[in-house]
């Protein structure tokens, strides 16, 4: 590991900035920009599925510590459930933003036909998801932590899958 941060360290060094971009953005570059590229894809799948799931939980199906629900207090229960249901509704958008922009600028399609491809996608995306999902409502009702506390949660569980996963067994790498 400590070899491939050297060499990307060496090469950022003995480049110019348009080279670097034009290795960025090479499905097959170095496997720190690889990675690092994931990272800003799985960025913007998560703004999208936070986002969302964010004005779902402000707005249809409150899931905010402290919200007021028919005028009561919003119980720990529901409002584990109501981050649960949020972050399903939420779900399928973020896996469509995180797909096309791993396939744009990521990993190299073509192991498999295409409908395979995405149908791998989002089975490896839901082994991230149901784990997330009891995460978020055992951080949420179980240990009473903030919903924010308990979405970073969510993120992190969702993410450890992810990348190993839609590298070698759905993309060419």
């Amino acid at each position: 590991m400590l070899a491939l941060i050297q060499n990307a360290w060496r090469f950022y060094r003995e480049n110019d900035l348009p080279t670097v971009w034009r290795a960025l953005l090479q499905r097959d570059a170095h496997p720190l920009l690889q990675f690092f590229k994931y990272g800003m894809c799985g960025v913007a799948a998560a703004l999208t599925h936070n986002g969302i799931m964010l004005a779902l939980s402000l707005s249809v199906f409150p899931a905010g510590k402290g919200m007021l629900v028919d005028g009561l207090p919003i119980t720990d229960e529901l409002r584990s459930y109501n981050l649960v249901l949020n972050n399903a509704i939420a779900w399928p958008f973020g896996t469509l933003v995180a797909y096309w922009l791993n396939i744009l600028f990521v990993f190299t399609p073509g192991r498999h036909s295409k409908m395979t491809e995405l149908v791998l996608f989002w089975i490896v995306s839901a082994i991230g998801f149901f784990p997330g999902a009891f995460v978020v409502k055992w951080l949420a009702e179980g240990c009473g932590f903030s919903s924010t506390f308990s979405q970073l949660g969510f993120v992190l569980t969702s993410v450890m899958v992810n990348f190993l996963c839609r590298k070698f067994v759905i993309f060419k790498g």
